[in-house]
């Protein structure tokens, strides 16, 4: 199994390192609380029941279960794709798209500040470089 493919085209060995490098970041960014029940169903009934602020919700917006599994969709599909697997592709892709439209919806309802944009930018990078021509001419070629 490898981790990395230098044959492959720039914009998908870019991709993988780029999905390697958001779950990393993902994984960083995270505070991850010993009452890991609580807060996911605490998160979620907060988000649709009540006017809280942005500053309120900042350190439990994503809970850590769902951070834990978009880290590992960007890990698994990043190896997947530097192995030439189609599934690998999909969740690759699949994860940034979810991660994308998280973070417009956290832009769009609680303000686009600097640290949304460059985390707009980052999951747009992604997006980008997944579904390049170049990137799908040698996914339609090469992946099984």
């Amino acid at each position: 199994m490898r981790w990395l493919n230098r044959s492959q085209p720039q914009t998908l060995f870019s991709a993988v390192l780029l999905s390697y490098f958001s779950a990393g970041f993902l994984l960083l960014g995270t505070r991850i609380d010993p009452q890991l029940a609580n807060d996911i169903f605490e998160t979620i009934v907060s988000l649709f029941a009540s006017d809280r602020t942005a500053a309120d919700l900042s350190d439990s917006i994503i809970p850590p279960a769902v951070t834990l599994l978009l880290a590992g969709a960007y890990v698994a599909g990043g190896a997947g794709t530097a192995n030439e697997r189609r599934w690998g592709h999909w969740l690759c892709s699949a994860a940034a798209v979810y991660a994308a439209i998280a973070t417009l919806w956290w832009g769009v309802r609680w303000g686009f500040q600097l640290g949304v944009l460059m985390h707009l930018m980052v999951r747009g990078l992604l997006l980008i470089l997944l579904f390049h021509p170049m990137s799908r001419s040698h996914r339609r070629v090469w992946f099984t």
